[in-house]
Order: C-alpha cells, then sequence, then structure tokens
C-alpha cells in the first residue's frame, strides 16, 4: 500500500507528481501512463492523487505551465538586463537555456510531445509563457543587429536561433564526449555568427 507523502511534512506534493509524471510520459508516452501509474512512482494514494490533480490532462498542464514558468523566470531577467551588451546576454542566456533543458529534459520533452493532449485554453497559456520568452530573444537580437535591420529579417532570425538551440535536447546524451557546457560553447558560437551574419 503506497505511503501518504501528503502527510509527511516538508513534501511538496504536486511538484512530486510532477516529477513522476514528466518521467512517465517521456519513458512510456502520454496515452500509455495512467493516473494509478502516476501515484505509484510518486508514492501517494490515487485519492491523494485525485485531491490535487483533476486527470491526467491537468497533470500535464501543470507539468508544462511549471517548467515554463522556472525557465522564464532564468531567462528572462539575463535577456533583460539592459545594463549589459546585447552579445553577452544572448551567450548568457544559450548557456542557460541548454542547462535548464538538459537538466529537465524529461519535463521539456513530455511538453513538447503532448501539446494535442492539451485543452485549448491550457495550450495558450503555455503558448503565451513560450512567447514572452521569444519576445525577449528577438529584442535582444534585434538589439545585436541594429535599427536598420526591418522587423521581419529579425523575426526570422529569431526564429533561426530557437530552432538552433531548441533542437539540442533532441540529441544531446549526458554520457557522450561533450558536456552541455562545451555544446553551450559552440552553440554561442553559431548563434553569433547565425544573428551578426544575418545583419545587413
Amino acid at each position: 500500500m503506497a505511503r501518504n507523502l501528503g502527510l509527511e511534512v516538508g513534501v511538496d506534493v504536486a511538484e512530486q507528481i510532477r516529477v513522476e509524471a514528466a518521467r512517465l510520459f517521456h519513458q512510456r508516452g502520454y496515452g500509455m501512463t495512467a493516473i494509478r501509474e502516476i501515484a505509484e512512482a510518486a508514492g501517494i494514494s490515487s485519492s491523494t492523487m485525485y485531491h490535487h490533480f483533476r486527470n491526467k490532462q491537468d497533470v500535464l498542464f501543470a507539468i508544462s505551465r511549471q517548467f515554463m514558468i522556472d525557465f522564464n523566470n532564468a531567462l528572462l531577467p539575463v535577456l533583460n538586463d539592459s545594463t549589459r551588451a546585447p552579445r553577452d546576454r544572448l551567450d548568457d542566456a544559450i548557456g542557460l537555456h541548454l542547462k535548464i533543458s538538459s537538466e529537465r529534459h524529461p519535463e521539456l520533452l513530455s511538453i513538447r510531445g503532448n501539446r494535442g493532449a492539451l485543452s485549448p485554453v491550457q495550450l495558450d497559456t503555455i503558448v503565451g509563457l513560450q512567447a514572452t520568452y521569444q519576445r525577449a530573444i528577438r529584442d535582444v537580437v534585434a538589439a545585436i543587429q541594429g535599427p536598420e535591420t526591418a522587423p521581419d529579417d529579425v523575426a526570422i532570425t529569431t526564429m533561426a536561433l530557437m530552432d538552433l538551440i531548441n533542437g539540442v535536447c533532441q540529441w544531446f546524451d549526458p554520457s557522450g564526449r561533450l558536456s552541455i557546457d562545451e555544446i553551450a560553447d559552440r552553440y554561442r558560437h553559431l548563434a553569433r555568427s547565425l544573428v551578426v551574419g544575418a545583419a545587413p
């Protein structure tokens, strides 16, 4: 019988559910994972599970929303720091982006692979959080490229940059030859070439 983590002092049951659900969604797939299995992995009863989330869709939304809130809280202060040079801000943001994506790999891939399982309202919330981050990246790209660069060109460069750094989580292997910090260093150089090279 699962022990009731909700009765243990200092245990964030909702967070434990999110972590275990993300792991199961990543390993087994969203559609193949049952609420009961999430509860068992989190060390709680199914009734405790339903006390925190109404259904599996709400669990997925909670994973997605918390990830994006944490992600934005880490990245936006770096990107919006007008006291620093735009290129330095972009360099640091790329490093943070890749570090967080690597450390929270199951959550990130759970979000990307199961967006269609969210309700329209839930999806709008996640897309809005992602758009906030993308606007901050775009503003830094615009600052690097200068006012003579057309807005459409800034937008295209921003999308290309996002495709570049978002793709790492699909292939990066922590046990591989290069660490995530070494990958980040290489990607900073690629990003500089992309952003500066696209300027008029």
